[in-house]
């Protein structure tokens, strides 16, 4: 659906539409994005290496599309400076498209109170983030502006936190497509253009 043209933190979010019909047509086309909405944060739990491997396979595919898409996995030093402010940095930024890779151990991390999870260091850090998502989501009335769900290979719907469930919830990769559909602000269909209303002849009787 529409996208609102004001979301909180001035940015501005339109909704782009294609030049050709991707319905009736198999051309490629390209839009031109600004700078400012190629912005992307990756936010997710290392399950193993298997899935940590997909992650970085994911984050390849971005960059390579044009997106400037920050993780930890890439600024290991800024993050030893302060890492608080490392992720704040991302997070208060509302110009930032956040995905949220969605994996078993990602959802344990948010919603249990294993121990153990707790005392891993990346989990406590996927946990700060996570709450502090949701307070904005919270201060925007259950609205969501800028967040984006994946769920990875080995994931389903049930590892979904509820409330990213009222929002669109995509499957990586098999809708890798419609992924970059989504950071692109472009809808997969266009509505044909508006024509002119039929000519009616009314016969007396």
């Amino acid at each position: 659906g529409p996208i609102a043209p004001n979301v909180p933190g001035n940015v501005s979010l339109q909704r782009a539409t294609a030049t050709t019909d991707p319905v009736h047509t198999n051309a490629p086309f390209s839009l031109p994005l600004p700078r400012e909405q190629r912005k992307i944060f990756v936010t997710y739990a290392t399950d193993n290496d298997r899935h940590v491997e997909e992650v970085l396979k994911f984050v390849a595919l971005l960059i390579q599309n044009g997106f400037e898409t920050q993780i930890d996995m890439f600024e290991q030093i800024f993050r030893s400076v302060n890492k608080i402010d490392w992720m704040e940095r991302y997070i208060n930024d509302k110009g930032y498209l956040i995905i949220i890779v969605i994996s078993p151990k990602y959802f344990e991390a948010v919603t249990s109170q294993n121990v153990e999870v707790k005392n891993d260091e990346h989990s406590l850090n996927t946990v700060f983030i996570y709450k502090q998502l949701q307070n904005e989501f919270i201060q925007n009335g259950s609205k969501n502006f800028r967040f984006v769900p994946i769920i990875f290979p080995g994931a389903g719907m049930k590892h979904v936190p509820s409330w990213l469930q009222n929002t669109h919830v995509y499957c990586w990769p098999s809708q890798k497509q419609d992924i970059l559909r989504r950071l692109m602000r472009l809808e997969k269909y266009n509505p044909p253009p508006v024509g002119e209303l039929p000519t009616i002849i009314q016969k007396s009787i």
